[in-house]
């Protein structure tokens, strides 16, 4: 919490080997006065983050955080949420891919692109929904997965759904006869996977469709609009499972991301 230092004790406040701040002479409340962050718990070893120093904060590591605002902090905060994850393909047994987060900070929400079934038939499967966003300036939905494709001696696996300003879309794989290939990672941030297949000329072809594209938010915030020295809670979405099969399996989704610059 906030200390109170008398006059006779103004000096240069320290986190480690970096000054973040000076005490105000008189009975002034100590703060920092660099555009900075505390982050809790630690990333990448790191407490604090100087962004005219350290540059951008980008938080790839899926899960709960806490990000404390300087009272000079004034900066753009983005969001992706996780990118759809895709089912496997099967002679007799397959499993959807598992369903995202989202990617959330004070009040923002970058929901996660949608997952693919699997496929045990002659299938062609659909591609997943994009991932919606609310509440921030900008709210981008992303692109949804591509349907599996089959045209003559080709085949194709569904194509992994963009995320805006994010990760890219993620075309699928194209097997040869009497051949299964797993699907592809999706392209982070946010990007969704695309989907597994299975060419055969005897058996039937089946594929699965790519997931969709996680949702992406911006906000650039004016100095004092984020409440100082109050931590603000967010989340970065993680993509679900990726779809197992007898023959091969789908893919994850690209987890979501914050970036504060």
């Amino acid at each position: 919490m906030p200390v109170k230092i008398g006059a006779a004790d103004a000096a240069d406040i320290r986190f480690g080997a970096t000054r973040v701040g000076r005490v105000l002479l008189g009975d002034q409340l100590v703060y920092w006065n660099e555009r900075a962050v505390q982050i809790s718990p630690a990333y990448q070893g790191r407490t604090f983050w100087n962004l005219d120093v350290d540059g951008p904060l980008v938080i790839d590591e899926p899960g709960p955080w806490q990000i404390t605002p300087s009272p000079a902090f004034a900066g753009t905060v983005e969001g992706w949420g996780a990118g759809g994850s895709t089912g496997g393909v099967g002679a007799s047994a397959a499993t959807g891919g598992g369903t995202g987060t989202a990617t959330t900070f004070a009040g923002m929400t970058a929901n996660p692109g949608a997952p693919t079934s699997g496929a045990t038939t002659s299938t062609l499967g659909t591609g997943g929904a994009g991932g919606s966003a609310s509440g921030g300036t900008t709210n981008t939905t992303g692109s949804a997965g591509g349907n599996a494709t089959s045209s003559g001696n080709n085949l194709n696996g569904g194509t992994g759904g963009a995320s805006p300003s994010g990760g890219a879309s993620r075309p699928g794989p194209a097997p040869g006869n009497n051949e299964a290939l797993p699907g592809f990672p999706g392209n982070p941030p946010g990007g969704g996977a695309s989907g597994a297949a299975r060419r055969s000329l005897l058996s039937g072809n089946r594929a699965s469709g790519g997931g969709g594209g996680g949702g992406y938010f911006s906000r650039t915030y004016a100095p004092g609009e984020l409440p100082a020295m109050i931590a603000v809670s967010a989340t970065v979405g993680a993509s679900g499972a990726a779809g197992t099969g007898d023959l091969a399996a789908g893919a994850k989704g690209a987890n979501g991301r914050i970036r504060i610059t």
